[in-house]
């Protein structure tokens, strides 16, 4: 995606200025604003002197980054802040670090890639002039080398809110059919792992489960459909049980090699009989994803997440109609980034029930506005990020979320009475108790929120998301907060793969503890070799030099349902090293600690987990620094946070 520019057009398209000022300089000084003249054109030079003069603040910014930690070395238990106890449990930084089992079972670290930086000038409308306020963005994806080792869990149906409702028995009953296939795929990838650990408990375990699955959940499915499809799968778990049973003879005997041998052939079998059965559902249901896809782009190098921010100057508009901050809300963000795609159109998110009105979308769906701001194309066409980002199908999804002595834990959950909210606001000031649950179903930390739903908080909600490199969409999380540091308006946020909703037997957790931490930086500091320290000595917590990354790891799985597990990890903080509970240290303690050998007492649970407040790195003085170095130094700055 390359720079647009804006010199002849606006982002709205219409033209800025005949006469060829478009690009005229802006003078800032006092905090006042006031376009230069233009020589020879009294009439004009009165006219945009009035503009400017109904222009309150500046009009420039820099760009800021995500921080996405200090470098790491060594163990990965000791991975950016994880603490190994003596029992060799470990705890979890909720900055991004993980947490494991013991020495058989790492936890795994994923870091913000380097950054792609563009300018994305927004235009204030003044007495029918058109004033340019400088802009910039700053998007960087989080990539999952090596994500799929650690994922064994069965891949979940029930996060996909199909395009209709309309399903007939047929459509029921394959439904129901690949539900258990992925199932047993499920069993086979948990029983190779505890083969490739040796681990015999573990791996009998998940033998038995998939044989148990197989006779009593597959086959009575597949004696109700007499399809030709299903006569062939119904073959292949002959083949498959009897493979499995081989195995586990081979795990009896300590036959390691024989046991991996026969696994791989009976995953073969069952990922053959996932993708005939996608290509059943999907030509009776055109639109839904492929399970098939998803297995493979989770098994290469998948993208699980990208941060943005967004940098606008922290302007008045013209005719006493506030800021630019109370102009751009939260919503009116959600309204950029994730729209609705619907059959008969683009949308504003969740039907533009949550009052982003004025937005609407052209042809193209670009975002149209009625109002004093006009915004870059880049931000009105959704091209920020690199994965496309929808809300119309999240029907089955809604957000939940657990107040904490110092700060939140958001989840999603499937939507039910209980959890019909489609968004949530984490109020970063003043955070305890629980989440309450206003009139209009919209969960709000506790606190006093601006009216606009914006100022001090953070917004979360459901999205499907779409990858660049994905065949489908998936299941993710989006959250955006607005944060306003030296004059200017940062929007700091981005999607994270809800993998609670992708797979069984596992959360995605966001924590929040408070307002986002910004270190200011020159390009000097940028191009030094002491980068992180300049960058950390500015952070008043220990957790912020963690930075902005994803952690991935196993708990030992409970009887709790995903909410309950939510509220018991985030009642688990405890004493930190700054004399209080919080957030710095909502650390979770790992229980269920793997016996000699590596066998447990049970399975597991996979948890992802990612800091909303992760801080920024901001280039300070906007209005000293010209544009040329402002984007050398902002692209140096989004390759120093990889």
């Amino acid at each position: 995606m390359n720079d647009k520019s804006s010199d002849a057009r606006s982002p709205s398209g219409r033209t800025i200025d005949e006469f060829g000022t478009t690009r005229r300089a802006v003078l800032a000084a006092s905090g006042t604003v006031a376009l230069t003249g233009l020589a020879g054109c009294a009439a004009l030079d009165g006219l945009l002197d009035r503009a400017g003069e109904q222009l309150i603040g500046t009009t420039v910014s820099a760009p800021a980054a995500f921080y996405a930690g200090r470098s790491t070395s060594g163990a990965s238990a000791s991975v950016a802040g994880a603490t190994r106890n003596n029992d060799g449990t470990t705890f979890l930084s909720t900055a991004g670090t993980a947490l494991s089992h013991g020495d058989g079972d790492e936890p795994h670290l994923f870091r913000t890639g380097p950054g792609e930086i563009r300018t994305v000038p927004a235009t204030a409308s003044a007495e029918g002039r058109e004033i340019e306020l400088e802009g910039w963005s700053i998007s960087a994806p989080t990539r999952a080398q090596d994500y799929n080792s650690s994922r064994s869990n069965k891949p979940s149906t029930e996060w996909w809110a199909g395009p209709d409702d309309d399903i007939d028995d047929a459509d029921s009953d394959a439904d129901g059919i690949l539900d258990v296939e992925l199932e047993l795929l499920g069993h086979v990838m948990t029983a190779q792992d505890a083969v490739e650990r040796r681990a015999t408990a573990d791996a009998k375990r998940a033998l038995e489960g998939f044989i148990n699955a197989t006779t009593k959940a597959l086959r009575p499915a597949l004696d109700k459909c007499g399809t030709g499809v299903c006569e062939t799968v119904r073959a292949n778990s002959e083949i498959r049980e009897q493979g499995v049973r081989r195995a586990n003879d081979a795990v009896d005997d300590g036959n390691w090699t024989i046991a991996v041998k026969e696994l791989a052939g009976v995953e073969e079998i069952v990922l053959g009989d996932i993708e005939r059965l996608d290509d059943v559902l999907v030509e009776r249901q055109p639109g839904r994803p492929r399970f098939i896809d998803i297995i493979r782009y989770m098994r290469d190098e998948p993208t699980i997440g990208e941060r943005f921010t967004v940098c606008l100057p922290d302007a008045k508009l013209p005719g006493d109609r506030g800021s630019l901050a109370e102009e751009i809300t939260l919503d009116r963000v959600l309204a950029y980034f994730a729209p609705s795609r619907e059959p008969e159109g683009i949308r504003a998110p969740f039907h533009d029930r949550y009052g982003t009105g004025g937005i609407e979308y052209d042809d193209e769906g670009c975002v149209r506005l009625d109002g004093p701001i006009s915004l870059h194309e880049d931000i009105a066409c959704q091209t920020i990020l690199s994965a496309r980002l929808d809300t119309y199908r999240t029907g089955n999804r809604a957000i939940v979320g657990y107040g904490t002595e110092g700060g939140a834990v958001l989840s999603s959950a499937p939507a039910s009475a209980d959890t019909i909210g489609k968004r949530v606001f984490a109020a970063t000031d003043d955070v305890t108790g629980e989440i309450i649950l206003g009139e209009d179903r919209d969960m709000v930390m506790p606190g006093n929120p601006n009216d606009d739903g914006s100022a001090g908080q953070t917004l979360v909600c459901p999205v499907a998301v779409t990858p660049e490199d994905c065949p489908c969409p998936l299941p993710g999380l989006f959250y955006v907060r607005r944060c306003i540091h030296d004059e200017q308006v940062i929007f700091a946020g981005g999607w994270i793969l809800d993998e609670g909703a992708l797979y069984e037997d596992s959360v995605t957790l966001l924590f929040d503890e408070g307002p986002t931490e910004v270190a200011s930086v020159t390009p000097e500091d940028v191009r030094s070799g002491d980068f992180d320290d300049r960058v950390v000595e500015q952070f008043s917590r220990s957790r912020s030099q963690h930075g902005a990354a994803v952690g991935s790891a196993q708990v030992r799985r409970t009887d709790m349902n995903k909410a309950e597990l939510i509220e018991s990890m985030a009642s688990q903080a405890f004493q930190t090293d700054q004399g209080r509970k919080g957030l710095n240290a909502v650390n979770v303690k790992v229980v269920g600690e793997r016996a000699n050998g590596g066998d447990g007492d049970g399975d597991s649970t996979h948890m992802s987990v990612t800091a909303l407040d992760a801080p920024l790195v901001h280039l300070a003085d906007a209005s000293g620094t010209g544009n040329d170095v402002k984007f050398k130094a902002g692209a140096e700055l989004s390759k120093s946070v990889n």
